[in-house]
C-alpha cells in the first residue's frame, strides 16, 4: 500500500482528498496552505478540519518550500505526493522525495492552458476544461499525463458552475485512474509540446469593467470573476461596486450613453449601455447607503475626473 501525502488549499484539494479516502488509499498526511489573507485565495478550503475528520496528521504552511515543511513531509515517508489546487511551485526537494513521484493537477486540456488562473481564462475564452493529473517535473504543468477527463464550457457558465464541473470531472478521473494506480500501473503519456499554450497570472484589479467594451465581453468578465473569485467591479459615487452576475439583453429597442443605467425592472436589475450592446446587472454589491437610479452613470469619466483634480490642485496652489 502506497503512503500518500496531499498538498493543497482549495475545494478541489478537498475533493481529491475525499476521493483518495474513498478508494482506500493510505493517506498519511495533509499539508494545507494557510495564507495570511484567506479572502485573496479563491475557493480556499480548511483542510485542517478535513484532516481531523479522517484522523490524519495535518500541517499548515505559508511557503511550501520552507525547510520545516520539507522535514515534516520526509518524516511521513511518502511514496506519492498529490499537489492539488495551489499555485506555489514545488522545489526539487519535493520532486525527489516520494519513491514514486509527485502528482499535479490542472483543470485544463493540457498541454493547452498551462499556468495561472485557468478557470477565469477558460470562461473568458469559452474554452473546454479538464481534470488532468500529471507527473510533476521541472516546468509549469509540463509533465506526462496519467489521466485527463474533459468537460465543455458554455456561454452560461460562470466561475461557480465551472468549479462544480471541475470537481465532478476530478472525481470521475480519479475513479477511473486510482484502481489502476493501486494495481501498480504507472504509464504517464508525455505532453505534445507543439500544442502547448500558457495563461498568465490574474489579480483582483483585472476584474475592472471597461464599459466601452461589448456587452458580450463584459458579461464574460463578470462570469469569469464571480465567486469564488473576487468579482468584477466598477465605481459609482467614488465607491467600489461589485457586479456578481449579469445577462445580455438582445430585444429591447433602447440605446443610451455608455455606462449609463437605462432601465430598472421589478427584480431590481439594472440595464446598462455598453460600448456595443446592452447588459442587465442582476446581482450588485453596493457600498452602504448607496442606491442606483435610472440615469446614473457607472465608472469614471476620465477627462472630467482629471479636470476635477486640476481644479483642486490649482486651488491649493493659489492658497499655498
Amino acid at each position: 500500500m502506497f503512503n500518500v501525502l496531499i498538498i493543497g488549499a482549495v475545494r478541489s484539494t478537498a475533493a481529491a482528498t475525499e476521493s483518495l479516502f474513498r478508494h482506500q488509499m493510505n493517506v498519511v498526511g495533509i499539508l494545507g496552505h494557510e495564507p495570511l489573507d484567506k479572502e485573496m485565495v479563491s475557493g480556499w478550503f480548511d483542510l485542517k478540519a478535513l484532516s481531523a475528520e479522517h484522523n490524519v496528521e495535518y500541517k499548515g504552511f505559508s511557503k511550501i518550500n520552507d525547510k520545516e515543511n520539507i522535514d515534516w513531509a520526509i518524516s511521513e515517508k511518502p511514496d506519492l505526493i498529490f499537489a492539488v489546487g495551489f499555485s506555489q511551485l514545488l522545489s526539487s526537494d519535493w520532486l525527489k522525495m516520494p519513491t514514486l513521484g509527485c502528482i499535479g493537477f490542472h483543470p485544463t486540456c493540457l498541454p493547452r492552458g498551462r499556468g495561472r488562473a485557468p478557470m477565469a481564462w477558460m470562461i473568458l475564452e469559452e474554452n473546454c476544461g479538464a481534470a488532468t493529473f500529471f507527473l510533476l517535473e521541472k516546468g509549469t504543468d509540463a509533465g506526462p499525463i496519467f489521466i485527463q477527463n474533459s468537460f465543455q464550457i458554455n456561454e452560461n457558465d460562470d466561475a461557480g458552475s465551472i468549479e462544480t464541473k471541475i470537481i465532478v470531472s476530478l472525481n470521475k478521473a480519479l475513479d477511473i485512474w486510482l484502481p489502476d494506480l493501486k494495481n501498480g500501473i504507472w504509464n504517464p503519456i508525455p505532453q505534445d509540446e507543439s500544442l502547448a499554450t500558457w495563461y498568465g497570472k490574474r489579480k483582483p484589479e483585472d476584474g475592472f469593467i471597461d464599459w466601452n467594451r461589448t456587452a458580450e465581453e463584459i458579461n464574460r468578465l463578470i462570469k469569469a470573476t464571480t465567486k469564488p473569485h473576487p468579482g468584477a467591479y466598477t465605481y459609482f459615487n467614488n465607491q467600489k461596486t461589485i457586479i456578481w452576475s449579469s445577462t445580455i439583453e438582445n430585444s429591447i429597442p433602447i440605446k443610451g450613453v455608455v455606462g449609463r443605467i437605462l432601465l430598472k425592472n421589478e427584480n431590481c436589475n439594472y440595464l446598462v449601455q455598453c460600448g456595443s450592446g446592452l447588459i442587465w446587472l442582476t446581482n450588485i454589491e453596493l457600498a452602504s447607503g448607496i442606491e442606483l437610479r435610472i440615469g446614473d452613470r457607472l465608472g469614471y469619466g476620465l477627462e472630467d475626473e482629471i479636470n476635477k483634480i486640476w481644479v483642486v490642485l490649482n486651488r491649493l496652489t493659489k492658497n499655498g
